[in-house]
């Protein structure tokens, strides 16, 4: 994605962004879906998108990074994950603050209940009418600790946590695929059918071990967020049940970064005021009393414009086959996230009016972000899976190439940078193999006594290859 095109994506977000992804050493696509993933729960069940009538999307959004150890996923996370945790740290004080004056309140509870008990007993015994019960022995139910992340929990703890604040929740790992490679797809004692609906945000019902009564949660709306390294994409996505699970993750697999001191410096204090005001938004409350999300319904155009996606993505799914053709299945369903997540975005940090619908542009964004730029980065993920393994390693030494820039390249240049996959000579032999007949490199003819180091000139013309 150009410069220009990111700036229309993510609009007044996008020098934040860019700002971010400097000060924490990581790619900018890195920081951009943890902001739109970790915006996603926040925003939770207070907004869903209706593009048309029967079709009712929440925002929840799962986002992969792909990269090595050094790629800076990590970094990346906390510049969204920081403010998060500030506002997580006041929501904690606010129960805190709570939790004490009802526990003070429940303490008079109890001795209005005994003295209640104490009457009526006393009444019965003589008699006479049993005393109302007085409204002071009840202090009512107890405050409910606020929260937006999660990092390791059970299916019963989690459905437990969102059942009671309602709104949402973000899961942030740092590294996906443990988590992923150890749920059972099957639901006899399997968590793959809790996690599927988690993204669809349909009720649910989870049986507790140790008690009668399940836990009934409305909204189950889960975002996911986090990590893997490129030698763990062939366990993940070769060797795993096309159930649709990870054909719901958006992933982002960048070219290295090259290695340089930032000149910027990163406020969070903008990032988080806005977050704090997607936190603010409220749901609906029905003439029953009861919660559900205000729906953003979609403009006549934007409705028009998404058809028009819908389409596109059909004629993409006759050029694919297998997890990259489920993923693809999930494009027009993703921008509409997309698009509901970034017009709240929008507001949040300009403190503008409220969005009661979603507008063409919106769609525009999330369409072009999703089916032309992240569609990419899923063809490398799900190509990168495939590769054999001299291919996959030739891959990731031709990024090096580019994104640094370099006119030569050594076995001792590749192997100080303690790549997985490309640390002995013998791993990088058959990659500087590959390269050179595809014409990307040639050896570089040395003399002098002892062995010569193998030195490779990279072809100058390579920009007129790409």
């Amino acid at each position: 994605m150009t410069r220009d095109e990111f700036d229309i994506v993510f609009g007044p977000w996008s020098d934040w962004l860019r700002d971010a992804a400097e000060v924490k050493g990581a790619p900018v696509d890195f920081v951009a879906l943890n902001l739109l993933s970790s915006a996603s729960a926040i925003v939770g069940n207070a907004r869903w998108a209706v593009p048309w009538e029967g079709w009712k999307e929440p925002p929840i959004i799962w986002g992969m990074l792909i990269g090595d150890p050094s790629s800076g996923k990590s970094p990346a996370l906390d510049a969204i994950l920081d403010p998060i945790k500030a506002i997580d740290n006041e929501l904690s004080a606010e129960y805190k603050t709570a939790r004490k004056v009802w526990n003070e309140k429940d303490e008079l509870a109890k001795l209005v209940l005994a003295q209640w008990k104490i009457d009526a007993k006393a009444a019965i015994k003589e008699g006479n009418e049993q005393p109302a019960k007085p409204s002071g022995a009840d202090a009512g139910a107890p405050p409910i600790r606020g929260r937006i992340r999660i990092t390791d929990t059970t299916t019963e703890k989690a459905a437990d946590l969102i059942r009671d604040s309602w709104r949402g929740l973000l899961l942030s790992r740092d590294e996906l695929s443990g988590w992923l490679g150890s749920m059972d797809r099957y639901s006899g004692g399997g968590d793959r059918p809790f996690w599927l609906e988690a993204y669809g945000g349909r009720s649910f019902t989870v049986d507790r071990k140790n008690s009668p009564e399940p836990i009934i949660v409305d909204h189950l709306s889960i975002a996911i967020l986090g990590g893997t390294q490129p030698d763990k994409l062939d366990s993940l996505l070769l060797h795993s049940d096309d159930d649709g699970l990870l054909a719901r993750f958006l992933t982002v697999f960048p070219a290295p970064m090259p290695l340089k001191r930032p000149t910027v410096t990163l406020g969070t204090e903008k990032a988080q005021q806005a977050l704090e005001r997607l936190r603010k938004l409220e749901p609906i409350t029905d003439d029953k009393g009861e919660r559900r999300p205000y729906f953003l319904h979609f403009q006549e155009p934007a409705q028009q414009a998404l058809q028009e996606f819908r389409q596109q993505c059909r004629d993409w799914e006759g050029e694919v086959s297998g997890l990259m053709k489920s993923h693809i299945g999930k494009l027009p369903g993703l921008a509409v996230r997309v698009a509901t997540v970034l017009a709240l975005l929008d507001c949040a940090i300009m403190n503008g009016e409220p969005v009661n619908s979603i507008s063409a542009a919106h769609l525009g964004r999330a369409c072009h972000y999703v089916g032309e730029h992240m569609r990419r980065h899923a063809h490398r993920a799900y190509g990168a899976a495939s590769m054999p393994a001299e291919v996959k390693a030739a891959s990731r030494i031709a990024e090096i190439i580019q994104s640094e820039g370099l006119r030569q390249i050594s076995t001792r240049e590749i192997q100080r940078r303690g790549l997985v996959g490309l640390q002995s000579a013998k791993e990088i032999a058959p990659a500087f193999a590959v390269l050179q007949g595809a014409s990307w490199i040639d050896t570089i003819a040395q003399s002098g006594p002892g062995r010569p180091a193998k030195i490779f000139a990279v072809n100058p013309h390579l920009e007129n290859m790409r």
